[in-house]
């Protein structure tokens, strides 16, 4: 199983309504590919964990590049794992904005997905690169809103 982490800006004029269609067509794409992950959407920042076979998945990130809808594409993390981390969805999607502004609560609600996955399971470091990167943003918002 491989997996590919990734974090993107998302274009000012991409809102909620695109995003949601955007994961429609994903999840019917992912799912005839065999492909599963998590996106996750904050302060118009993207970040994604996509898995599946190898080929399929980089074709996959290849056309996320290339999609005018998200800008400073940069793959985090690489990593061959044996079982998938999100067998049970073609693709975990939530957008952290919709929620209360409470960062504790944001990051409750991560953990609620993280922990309903498969990850707790597998081994690799997919998993902490995901949890890393959600953390990082949630602190950069909680540091703004200190300020």
């Amino acid at each position: 199983m491989f997996s590919l982490v990734y974090r993107s800006t998302a274009q000012e004029d991409f809102n909620d309504s695109g995003i949601r269609k955007m994961l429609e067509h994903a999840k019917k794409n992912n799912l005839k590919k065999h492909i599963t992950g998590c996106l996750l959407y904050h302060n118009n920042t993207f970040i994604q964990l996509l898995e599946g076979e190898e080929q399929e998945v980089r074709n996959l990130y290849r056309q996320i590049k290339m999609d005018s809808r998200h800008k400073d594409i940069c793959v985090l993390h690489i990593e061959e794992n044996i079982n998938p981390l999100f067998s049970k969805f073609s693709m975990v999607y939530n957008n952290l904005d919709d929620l209360s502004d409470q960062i504790r609560h944001k990051r409750m609600l991560f953990d609620q997905i993280f922990h309903n996955s498969d990850i707790i399971g597998s081994p690799g470091s997919s998993k902490l690169i995901l949890w890393a990167q959600v953390n990082k943003l949630l602190a950069q918002e909680n540091n703004l809103m200190a300020s």
